[in-house]
């Protein structure tokens, strides 16, 4: 067991475990479009690359109802980076190889392979699967390593991060939506990494003299702001771990607070030139509640295209299915319950030097859940789970390793500790394993709404 440990601690399994996932996402990954969340991203990429203008107008994605329409023009109403990143690659695709994005909608449940691109027999390609592979599969699996760095980083050992990680990217809301074109698991790998800079930054700040590492933190502080900016620029939403964590840094980390803000800036600072250069303004295009004021509209005429909480009623049951209901992040992913658990761990603990950062996240995380109750009335349309929680997943899981270690460390006090130590591993594997249970249906079809296993 001590050479698996050791065997799965080395720093170059991190390689193995991208590649590993890399194959899963190669063979999972769907060929075709199957939700409007994909056809309004292929729209400006076709727009950009086949027709040099981000108007969807004459594109064959413009079905789509996530659309507004700006200037006598339809456009995407998606943040514009991950599609125009998207648009760099698929220019190479178009040039190079001649493939062009086929407008075909494919429906897993009609399809005898599911929509994958090995149906059995042949291997059917496309554009669609190769930039979701490059750049939904592709953060995924570098996520996962991300994570069981993390892990080994605390001190859980090979076998227990290597675990761990597996179930980040096979047990969590990560895995439906790492074989689709969505932004949230690049927006969840970015929110991670940005999250893992300060964790380090605040760690070795704690051990070393302030002096030695002034530099150093500016650096790390830059770059955690920058990409917690970029997952707020794929995921609008996420905008409020910019001021949580902004707000920490400047309590606890006052001379590193401008480093921190413009890394933030600066990807709002491109987003704003390429929504200036996509229709003349610097603010998101939904940002008009008028955008959605056109004949055939599927969405409200209000900024984002939704209502939100608009009767007592509706907001508590709302509440309720968002969480634990018929769409609830727990009731979908139970073993985020020790997450909830692993934050309170630390928070209780005063002498934790990551209790103030902690408190960060639980703020953020609540910020982000009471704007999804007050300013959303749909999970996410037709889809598996209430997929807006994907970029949170990470984190919170990596305070859900928090409080199954809590136990395991503490199994040799006495008798009864090892008893209640063993149980409450056992716990932990069971809700894993329901949590994976539950994902399996959306790496089906992340584009249908399911029912969750069990409902809390």
């Amino acid at each position: 067991m001590n050479r698996l440990d050791a065997f799965l601690s080395r720093r170059s399994l991190g390689a193995s475990l991208f590649v590993l996932f890399m194959i899963v996402w190669a063979l999972l990954t769907k060929i075709d479009t199957h939700s409007w969340q994909e056809e309004s991203r292929m729209a400006t990429i076709q727009a950009l690359v086949e027709q040099n203008t981000f108007s969807i107008d004459h594109t064959e994605f413009n079905r789509t109802g996530d659309k507004v329409f700006v200037n006598d023009h339809f456009y995407s109403d998606k943040p514009p980076l991950l599609s125009v990143a998207a648009a760099g690659a698929y220019a190479i695709l178009h040039g190079t190889f001649q493939l062009t994005l086929d407008p075909t909608i494919c429906v897993p449940d009609d399809d005898p392979a599911a929509c994958r691109a090995f149906d059995g027999k042949n291997f059917r390609f496309t554009a669609f699967y190769w930039l979701t592979l490059i750049f939904i599969g592709g953060s995924s699996a570098l996520l996962v390593v991300l994570f069981w760095i993390a892990m080994l980083d605390v001190g859980a050992g090979g076998i227990l991060s290597t675990a761990l990680a597996l179930a980040v990217g096979l047990a969590s809301p990560i895995a439906p939506y790492s074989i689709v074109f969505a932004g949230h698991v690049p927006a969840a790998l970015c929110l991670f990494a940005g999250f893992l800079l300060l964790v380090r930054s605040h760690s070795e700040r704690s051990e070393e003299s302030l002096s030695q590492f002034s530099r150093k933190d500016n650096r790390n502080l830059f770059l955690a702001g920058l990409l917690i900016g970029l997952a707020a620029n794929i995921d609008l939403t996420l905008a409020v771990f910019i001021a949580a964590f902004g707000v920490w840094i400047l309590l606890a980390r006052r001379n590193n607070f401008l480093s921190y803000l413009v890394g933030a800036i600066v990807p709002f600072v491109i987003s704003a030139f390429i929504n200036y250069w996509a229709a003349g303004s610097i603010m998101p295009l939904y940002f008009d509640p008028k955008a959605y004021d056109f004949w055939g509209t599927v969405l409200n005429t209000t900024i984002g295209g939704t209502n939100g909480f608009y009767s007592l009623d509706f907001g508590l049951q709302y509440t309720y299915d968002l969480l634990v209901g018929a769409r609830g992040l727990f009731s979908f992913t139970p073993m985020l319950i020790f997450a909830v658990m692993g934050l309170w761990f630390v928070v209780r603990d005063r002498v934790n030097r990551l209790r103030g950062l902690t408190f960060a996240v639980m703020a953020g995380s609540l910020a982000f859940t009471l704007y999804l109750i007050f300013r959303t009335d749909n999970f996410g349309g037709e889809a598996w789970g209430t997929r807006w929680f994907v970029p949170l997943a990470p984190v919170l899981m990596y305070y859900a390793s928090t409080a199954y270690r809590r136990w395991r460390l503490a199994y040799n006090e006495s008798r009864a500790a090892y008893r209640l130590s063993i149980l409450w591993r056992a716990i932990f594997w069971i809700l894993v394993f329901l949590s994976f249970l539950t994902s399996l249906y959306g790496l089906h079809d992340a584009w249908r709404v399911i029912p969750p296993i069990v409902r809390l």
